[in-house]
């Protein structure tokens, strides 16, 4: 056996002396939150990461006693706007502590916000800067928003308060405007919002013809929920989803990453009712100014139609009035011409009728008769040849003056050869 040894406890004593005799005083260290435990007293493992490859450089037990904890915790989330929680870092003032049977531990008499403040905002900034870098950050707000978007995809909690004042304004809107909304429940707030919300938006998208846009509401929260919409994979998705996102998370003062990215940021449920509504009555001015410009484009085609047919009525009645006078003047010459053709006609005809007067004169018997001539009759009729004469016929010759009864005694031929 060793002449010289120790029991644990002695060299753990031993150690725990080094220690307190190296490490007398306070030290502010900084170091990341892995775990934390709350039971009356605060018990916290604290680490160290590296900044090139996020491997682990260091790892330790830290307490906060309860006679401490009550004020540093209000005090950190009153600055901050965070609760003291795994993921963040702290700048916090520490003592070396080692027990025999616990081993090395931190113990915790402060902590400077203002660093995770800053450290905060860093990480805000970064994601920020690497949405940029990536060329996404404004991809959302290209895409084109609705006209008239009525159809509404809703995240949200059924039973946040944000969702019932965004719902009541949306169905009971002045203008009577009519929406159709669907409800995609989720987590809005804690450290499963950013996976809950991410979900919700996968449902969404396969139903995406279904919708004209995509709201993200949550009533009012603590500052410290606001660290769940500063997330990278939540806003990379939003600024890669195909229509267009509005946001209503419910804080007046700060701006998530979320909202920056989303097509249109707005603070409350409420708001983002109000400018839906607001669409739909942009949309109806701009109908109702179709409208007014269709009206008066028609007045006036209608009033300069109607100056057209003025001006043609008046052009019709001087060209009606100059044919009338034309018509009115050939008429008359038509009718001066026709008198004198009548006049022609008629002298024609009275001459034509006076000639087959004295032709008829000339042909009358009696006037025959006057010239000396005489016309035999047999039995009252005309003998025009002797072909029908036979002896004995009596015979009636017609004279100007008076009638000779005659007797045949015999017919002859002979009056040709006489004149031959």
């Amino acid at each position: 056996m060793p002449e010289e040894f120790r029991s644990l406890s002695e060299l753990l004593g031993q150690v725990k002396g080094v220690l307190k005799k190296g490490l007398p005083g306070h030290y502010w260290v900084i170091a990341e939150i892995m775990e934390l435990h709350e039971n009356r007293h605060c018990y916290l493992e604290l680490i160290e990461k590296s900044e090139e490859n996020d491997s682990l450089l260091a790892r330790v037990r830290a307490t906060i006693w309860a006679s401490r904890y009550g004020m540093l915790r209000p005090f950190f989330e009153a600055s901050t706007g965070t609760p003291l929680k795994s993921g963040i870092k702290i700048l916090c003032k520490v003592s070396v502590e080692f027990h025999p049977q616990y081993g090395l531990s931190l113990n915790i008499t402060d902590i400077d916000p203002s660093y995770t403040v800053g450290d905060l905002a860093r990480k805000k900034q970064e994601v920020i800067q690497r949405l940029r870098k990536e060329g996404v950050y404004d991809m959302n707000r290209e895409v084109p928003f609705p006209v008239v978007p009525q159809r509404i995809a809703v995240i949200s909690s059924e039973t946040a308060a944000g969702y019932g004042d965004f719902m009541e304004s949306i169905e009971k809107n002045r203008h009577g405007f009519l929406f159709h909304t669907t409800l995609f429940p989720s987590v809005m707030q804690g450290n499963e919002a950013p996976g809950s919300i991410t979900s919700a938006l996968e449902r969404i998208y396969e139903l995406e013809s279904d919708f004209d846009c995509v709201v993200i509401i949550r009533g009012g929260g603590s500052k410290a929920d606001l660290e769940s919409y500063n997330q990278y994979d939540l806003a990379y998705i939003i600024t890669q989803f195909p229509l267009p996102v509005i946001t209503g998370i419910g804080h007046e003062r700060d701006e998530s990453v979320v909202d920056m990215v989303a097509h249109h940021g707005l603070k409350t449920p409420t708001a983002v009712a109000e400018f839906l509504v607001d669409q739909l009555l942009a949309f109806e001015f701009r109908l109702s100014a179709l409208l007014d410009r269709l009206s008066n484009s028609v007045r006036s085609r209608v009033q300069g139609d109607l100056t057209r047919l003025e001006r043609c009525q008046g052009d019709m009645v001087h060209m009606s009035r100059g044919l009338l006078q034309k018509q009115s003047e050939y008429l008359h010459h038509t009718q001066q011409r026709l008198r004198r053709e009548l006049s022609n006609l008629f002298d024609r005809s009275r001459d034509y009728l006076t000639l087959i007067e004295k032709r008829r004169e000339l042909v009358d018997p009696q006037n025959i008769l006057k010239r000396g001539y005489s016309m035999t009759l047999l039995e009252g009729k005309p003998v025009l040849s002797i072909k029908n004469i036979k002896p004995g016929n009596r015979l009636e010759t017609r004279l100007h003056q008076g009638s000779i009864f005659s007797k045949v005694e015999h017919t002859s031929k002979n009056n040709d050869k006489r004149e031959n």
